[in-house]
């Protein structure tokens, strides 16, 4: 839907214009207020502004100033007199898109939006090619030969052509924002914008007003109207990152977002509707979240209406080589290098065990052609990415009981969290897993906490739960 904003004095003029633009998918709202109309557009731009060049309390030069410096894209359109024509002229030379000398006909106001609109999507196609170009070799390819992995990119695929919502499941580093864009990249909004929201990366007292937006006034520093993450996302898709670090409070204010498709800004009374497709992720256990409180068990349902699973990298091995080459080429040209890899390099990578999926492995290859030189990597390569080697090296130093307890602990700490892992957080599956009980399995989990992990969930004593 295109929003166009008439700002003019005169309101007859305003109900004209409305009259005259009933298009399909075309909104006009008109303002007889300047400074009201110039509110509205900072706080939320339209794809066309009309805007009087003469007027009471703000000239029309002083709304189209900062109406241009705030959103340099927006097209305007003069509406003139006849005395004004020449003021019109050298707005166009500032910036300004066109101008209608009044009266004007019908036919020759519709040209004239028409092409304003059509400018308009053309500049936001620009925008949205600019953001994929720069995160260009920066994302991970939605590349795989393994069948857990293809039926996953199937799902996303079913999925893209519809607008429901999609819970992307998986273990840091295994490509869930890359999932996100790629199914926003196949959806009938591809054109529209795409707007990652990093949840834990935003404090509980911040994150609302990121996302939600705020009226000037609605508290301490709020020196001015601003339009929210959900907002920007009119029109296009919603990823929000790790959900499962939302307080309940906020998910309960998601939750509504996410029936209505509404929201007010905090501060603010006007109930705005927002247009967006919701993607979600996390790397969490959201059921033993619901089952602690910690989570809202309505929301978790209406936010996996398709739920994806990513499999980790140790469980799709074969595409070790294969992301790895592609990792390899695409530095390669980044950094100038004439690089490749040797087939015992590749064999390998493919017998370490990724604990930080695509991104580690990412990470590594792009290390790897940045410090080395033109020629071959080989599995000697490689000794500077296997730590276990030098933990050995320092334990050899020690008297034999004393390195076989380090040892033992180390396995003991790295077995109990990789099982976790494995098992989403749940520590009673990945009790039987381990063929233990839960507080044996429990007991090895604290011993990660005292090296220093601080993700280990709290286990009562005496029940064991």
């Amino acid at each position: 839907m295109s929003r166009v904003l008439v700002i003019d004095d005169e309101a007859a003029l305003g109900e004209n214009i409305q009259r005259m633009l009933r298009l399909p998918g075309v909104t006009v709202t008109a303002f007889v207020d300047p400074v009201k109309g110039l509110a509205e557009a900072l706080a939320r731009p339209p794809e066309l502004v009309l805007l009087d060049v003469r007027m009471p309390g703000m000239s029309g030069e002083e709304v189209f100033a900062r109406l241009h410096e705030a959103h340099p894209t927006l097209p305007i359109v003069f509406l003139t007199a006849f005395g004004s024509v020449e003021s019109a002229v050298l707005a166009m030379r500032n910036g300004a898109f066109d101008y209608l000398q009044k009266p004007f006909k019908r036919e020759d106001l519709i040209l004239v939006v028409n092409r304003a609109l059509s400018n308009a999507r053309l500049q936001h196609q620009i925008q949205a090619l600019k953001g994929r170009l720069e995160s260009l070799g920066e994302e991970g390819p939605i590349q795989s030969h393994s069948p857990a992995m293809l039926e996953q990119m199937e799902k996303c695929r079913r999925a893209a052509a519809t607008d429901a919502t999609v819970m992307i499941l998986g273990e840091s580093g295994t490509g869930k924002e890359v999932t996100a864009r790629f199914i926003h990249d196949l959806s009938r909004r591809k054109d529209g914008p795409y707007v990652p929201v990093e949840c834990s990366a935003m404090p509980g007292s911040l994150i609302e007003s990121e996302l939600f937006g705020y009226e000037r006034g609605a508290f301490t520093g709020a020196e001015r109207t601003k339009k929210g993450l959900i907002e920007s996302a009119d029109g296009g898709t919603l990823f929000l990152d790790e959900i499962g670090d939302l307080g309940v409070e906020l998910q309960t204010r998601l939750f509504r977002f996410v029936e209505e498709r509404a929201l007010r800004r905090l501060g603010g009374l006007q109930l705005m509707k927002v247009d967006c497709r919701i993607l979600c992720a996390t790397n969490q256990d959201l059921a033993a979240k619901i089952k602690l409180g910690t989570f809202r068990e309505e929301l978790y349902y209406r936010m996996s209406v398709v739920t994806v699973k990513l499999p980790p990298l140790r469980e799709r091995p074969e595409d070790i080589p294969h992301l790895a080459r592609f990792f390899l080429e695409r530095f390669a040209r980044r950094y100038g290098k004439s690089l490749t890899g040797s087939p015992q390099f590749y064999e390998a990578l493919m017998r370490q065990r990724w604990p930080g999926n695509v991104r580690q492995l990412k990470n590594v290859m792009e290390r790897l052609t940045a410090l080395h030189p033109d020629g071959v990597l080989g599995p000697e390569d490689l000794e500077e990415e296997a730590p276990q080697k030098d933990a050995t090296s320092r334990l050899s130093a020690l008297p034999w009981k004393d390195a076989r307890e380090q040892y033992l602990a180390s396995f003991e700490r790295s077995y109990a969290n990789d099982v976790l892992t494995r098992c989403g957080g749940n520590i009673s599956a990945a009790a039987r897993q381990a063929g233990v009980d839960r507080k044996t399995f429990y007991s090895l989990l604290k011993r990660e906490r005292e090296a220093g992990v601080e993700s280990v969930p709290q286990l009562d004593e005496e029940t064991g739960e």
